[in-house]
């Protein structure tokens, strides 16, 4: 170190700089075993087969633009897993550390099939990285970078705006055309069970009375002048007349008797316009 000083110093008026260039060899230095240390463990990994228990592991993480091209993937040993993810948290910096570091943080998760690790994290070791999570994870999310700052958040009226601009349309990732393709293929030839009497006398009683949601509300005339203009002059294209015209023929629907008219009317316009409300119907 002391040839290297003065060595440098020659090339350094200022010694503060000088210093600075000495750090950042020797943070280079660093880095650069880490990085040794994970390639030796890749590449030990790629010219053996095991017989116990691996995991697969990608060698460029995903996160940091890897695919799961074969000559990306190694398996590993659940603790030359770990190991490997604890050096790229070692390896990378800025955003890709942050990535690294929550990558890290979830090597003790477990799903079926997965044995992990039989020894545990040492205390100190599982402290240092949800700190520095949680540092990274503050200021990540601190300011205008939280989705709760200010007005962005939904209670706000410009909140909502937002809000509803960004899910309307194709935005909207459930609507989007390979969305309703995912939804109609898994729905495809499955049916519903029929819903039991006793299901359906259930429903219909926890709607009744003061258990209706519409229960003593009362429609303002303004409001029904509101709809009412929203729907008047509305006209059905004609692929959506094709569509009902369709979805209707060969069905035949019940019809009911009205005693004043002495006419069979469809049942769904019975109550509109026959009956009581019968134009033949005689006045008392």
């Amino acid at each position: 170190m002391q040839y290297q000083k003065n060595f440098l110093g020659r090339f350094f008026v200022d010694s503060k700089l000088q210093i600075c260039y000495i750090e950042l060899i020797n943070i280079n230095n660093i880095m650069n075993k880490y990085t040794k240390w994970y390639n030796q463990i890749i590449e030990r990994a790629k010219h053996r087969v095991l017989n116990d228990y691996t995991e697969s592991h990608h060698i460029i993480p995903k996160s940091l633009g890897g695919f799961n091209a074969p000559e990306n993937l190694v398996n590993l040993t659940a603790r030359e897993h770990f190991l490997c993810h604890w050096l790229l948290v070692k390896i990378t910096t800025g955003e890709d550390h942050y990535k690294m570091l929550n990558a890290l943080r979830m090597m003790r998760a477990e799903k079926k099939g997965q044995k992990r690790y039989k020894t545990k994290i040492t205390t100190r070791v599982y402290e240092r990285i949800k700190k520095e999570y949680a540092q990274l994870q503050s200021q990540r999310y601190s300011g205008e970078n939280n989705p709760m700052y200010g007005d962005k958040f939904y209670r706000s009226n410009e909140g909502k705006k937002r809000q509803r601009k960004a899910i309307l349309g194709d935005k909207n990732g459930s609507k989007q055309p390979q969305a309703r393709e995912k939804n109609a293929d898994s729905k495809l030839g499955k049916k519903r069970e029929p819903f039991s009497d006793e299901w359906r006398a259930n429903m219909s009683k926890a709607k009744q009375g003061k258990n209706n949601n519409r229960y003593g509300v009362e429609v303002l005339d303004s409001t029904r002048n509101k709809i009412g203009d929203k729907i008047r002059g509305r006209k059905h294209s004609e692929d959506e007349k094709k569509r009902r015209a369709d979805a209707i023929r060969g069905n035949k629907r019940e019809k009911k008797l009205c005693p004043h008219c002495d006419r069979m009317i469809a049942v769904n316009t019975y109550a509109r316009w026959h009956g009581d409300r019968c134009g033949t119907r005689p006045l008392v």
